[in-house]
C-alpha cells in the first residue's frame, strides 16, 4: 500500500485501526512513518535465498538441513579401479583337478629391460605351464598374450605339480622367462587314502544282546515273522491295553 498517496485523514482512520499511539498528533508525514511497519512488504525472493545460504554456512558439518530436515547429501571420493599396476606379478591357481587359472602382469620397465638385454628386435610373449613329476619337468600347455591379462587352462593333473612362466619367444623359438608364478600341488580326483580313528557304532553285533534284553530267546525262534510276533506278545503283556492290540 502507497501512504503517500493517502489524505492524512485516511491515514488517522488506519492508524486508529492500528492503535498507533500519539496519532492525533502526529502530522502527515509522522503518520506514513508510523504505519510503515504495518505494511511493509515481504522481503524478495533473492534476499531470502541469501539468508538461507547464509545459515547454511554457518550449520556446516551438521547431518541435517535445517529448512527440509532431510539428511544432506555427502560428497564421496570416487576410486576407480585402475586398468593396470605396471607392476610385475604372476599367480597360478587351481580351480579343480582339471582346471587352472593364471593372472599376470609385466610392467613396461621389465619388458623393455628384458628386450634389450636379448636384444630383441622382434619378439611376443608367451605364457606357459610346467608340470613335475618325479623330478621330470614337461610343458603342459603354451599360449600367446599380452603382457597383462588373465587365462583358464584345461589340464587334468590331479596330485601333480604346476607351475606357469611368462616370457619372451625369440625368432628361433627360444623362450626366454621373465616371471615364474609359485608351484602347486594339484587337488586329488579320488577319495582321500587317510582313514580317521573315529569308531563308528554299528548294531550288528549287538543284535543279540537286544533280543535278550527284550525277553525273547533266540533259539525259540525259527523266522523273522515268529520273532515279530513273540517280541509284540512280550511287549503287550507289559503295556496291557495302552495302544497295543493283544493276541486272542
Amino acid at each position: 500500500m502507497k501512504l503517500d498517496k493517502l489524505t492524512k485523514k485516511e491515514l488517522l482512520d488506519l492508524a486508529a485501526a492500528k492503535k498507533v499511539a500519539g496519532r492525533s498528533k502526529m502530522s502527515k508525514d509522522e503518520l506514513i512513518k508510523a504505519l510503515e511497519p504495518f505494511f511493509a512488504e515481504p522481503a524478495p525472493a533473492k534476499d531470502a535465498e541469501e539468508l538461507q545460504t547464509r545459515k547454511a554456512e554457518q550449520n556446516v558439518g551438521y547431518t541435517y538441513q535445517e529448512a527440509t530436515g532431510q539428511p544432506a547429501k555427502i560428497k564421496r571420493d570416487e576410486y576407480p579401479i585402475p586398468p593396470y599396476y605396471d607392476k610385475d606379478t604372476i599367480a597360478f591357481m587351481p580351480v579343480d583337478p582339471s582346471k587352472e587359472y593364471v593372472y599376470w602382469e609385466i610392467s613396461d620397465y621389465t619388458l623393455n629391460q628384458f628386450k634389450s638385454e636379448l636384444k630383441l628386435s622382434e619378439s611376443r610373449i608367451v605364457l606357459k605351464i610346467f608340470s613335475s613329476i618325479d623330478n621330470y619337468t614337461t610343458e603342459a600347455a603354451s599360449v600367446s598374450v599380452e603382457k597383462m591379462g588373465n587365462w583358464y587352462f584345461n589340464i587334468y593333473a590331479p596330485d601333480t605339480i604346476l607351475w606357469s612362466e611368462i616370457g619372451l619367444i625369440d625368432s628361433n623359438g627360444g623362450f626366454h622367462p621373465i616371471l615364474k608364478s609359485n608351484k602347486v600341488l594339484m587337488p586329488s580326483d579320488k577319495v582321500s587314502d587317510i582313514v580317521d580313528q573315529e569308531t563308528w557304532m554299528t548294531i550288528g553285533g549287538n543284535l543279540d544282546k537286544l533280543y535278550e534284553l527284550s525277553g525273547v530267546g533266540l533259539k525259540d525262534l525259527n523266522s523273522s515273522v515268529t520273532i515279530n510276533t513273540e517280541i509284540a506278545k512280550h511287549i503287550s503283556q507289559h503295556m496291557g491295553s495302552s495302544g497295543v492290540l493283544k493276541d486272542k
